[in-house]
């Protein structure tokens, strides 16, 4: 039987946790179908692509601050959406995909209006928490177009986001699967042996909290530097790990001022900038306490360090708290708030709670590949005789 094409849209050119859920994807389906993916650079996406010998076409720089955006974003946005839709009609005119797939946050509208005009289904994913007004009302008001057939939400928080009732009625919330057992089985000694000679001393009796994500203002890094801090002038023995890297010049800036921020505090012995790392797993092994501070629509993060038995520490909202309640585990604070972030990383370091990393890792052992797959396949299969929503 020919394979179905389907025609997906990346807005970073980097590989982070949304790219990494792409390419899962792709690899799930790749028995079904066959991709051709716009992306904006080359980058370390695209060497994933030529891995799979899956086409892509650059289309430039697609690259937004995140957050509440002003009037200049705005009209960027709106000339950026006008580039990118003429691009993409003449990629789709030629590649004639049978179905048009938007993980991208930037290009969920562009999909919608793509396949408005050249007649193709149109599938979302929805990964992230959108704190800006006029996006929500956007990709509600987009959601509702009959060329927009399902919307996967990785929670159900990412999903209430779309309330219009016709757009609603397309979401489905499938949480992400997770390799376990590549988590499960790190080797610590590895990395503290690693640490142990950028510090130049030994981590007999030190705590490490890790924080993993890419180096952005919207995933609070600056929360960890915080923490660490504290904890050091209470008298513990501390060390805080950064892993990730920064993407934007926006990004960069952003990492100076940690930097700053961290010869401020004192703390340049007590926080290390890992970089992007490939061995997450040994990370994980070498860990006591993930940090998760941002506003997550779901943390792939706390998943593989759930199925490490690492504790989580996150805020008492978003993807990662409804995620870690569904499992049964997890350590909640206030957002915004100093004290009660310090006082829940330092309650996990003191008193482990050994059921409560079961607990996860039994949740994270049901979010299997193999479920996933049956169920996104399903979805992609049957998307063209989904119907619903206004017709435009």
């Amino acid at each position: 039987m020919q394979k179905k094409k389907v025609l997906v849209w990346e807005t970073l050119a980097t590989v982070s946790g949304g790219q990494k859920m792409t390419l899962t994807v792709m690899d799930m389906l790749s028995d079904k179908f066959e991709f051709y993916c716009l992306i904006p650079a080359e980058g370390m996406l695209s060497e994933e692509l030529k891995k799979r010998n899956i086409p892509y076409t650059l289309m430039g720089n697609q690259t937004l601050p995140t957050g509440v955006k002003g009037k200049q974003v705005i009209f960027r946005y709106g000339w950026m959406s006008a580039k990118n839709v003429r691009k993409s009609l003449s990629v789709i005119r030629k590649y004639n995909p049978d179905i048009l797939y938007a993980p991208g946050p930037a290009a969920l509208p562009w999909s919608a209006v793509c396949g408005t005009l050249s007649r193709k289904p149109v599938i979302w994913h929805l990964h992230h928490i959108f704190l800006d007004g006029a996006t929500k009302k956007l990709l509600n008001l987009c959601g509702n177009w009959k060329s927009v057939r399902k919307i996967i939400a990785v929670s159900g928080c990412v999903g209430d986001q779309i309330v219009n009732e016709h757009a609603h009625e397309k979401v489905r919330v499938l949480y992400n699967p997770v390799d376990v057992e590549k988590y499960a089985n790190g080797d610590a000694k590895k990395i503290i042996a690693e640490l142990e000679a950028k510090l130049g001393r030994k981590l007999w009796r030190a705590k490490i909290v890790t924080q993993i994500g890419a180096i952005t203002r919207n995933k609070r890094q600056d929360v960890l530097i915080s923490v660490i801090s504290n904890l050091k002038n209470l008298g513990e023995d501390i060390v805080g790990l950064i892993v990730g890297d920064t993407v934007t010049a926006t990004d960069r800036i952003f990492r100076r001022e940690l930097e700053q921020r961290i010869e401020d505090c004192g703390i340049q012995s007590q926080v290390l900038w890992m970089g992007f790392r490939s061995d997450i797993g040994n990370i994980l092994a070498a860990t006591d306490c993930v940090l998760v501070p941002s506003e997550e629509g779901l943390s792939l993060v706390a998943m593989e360090a759930m199925s490490a038995k690492r504790h989580v520490v996150t805020m008492n909202s978003s993807g990662a708290y409804e995620l870690l309640n569904h499992a049964g585990c997890g350590t909640f604070y206030e957002g915004n708030n100093e004290s009660s972030v310090i006082e829940a990383v330092k309650r996990v370091l003191e008193i482990p709670n050994a059921e409560e990393l079961e607990r996860g890792y039994a949740f994270c052992m049901k979010q299997t590949s193999a479920n996933f797959k049956n169920k996104i396949t399903y979805l992609f299969l049957n998307v063209q005789s989904s119907k619903g929503g206004l017709r435009v």
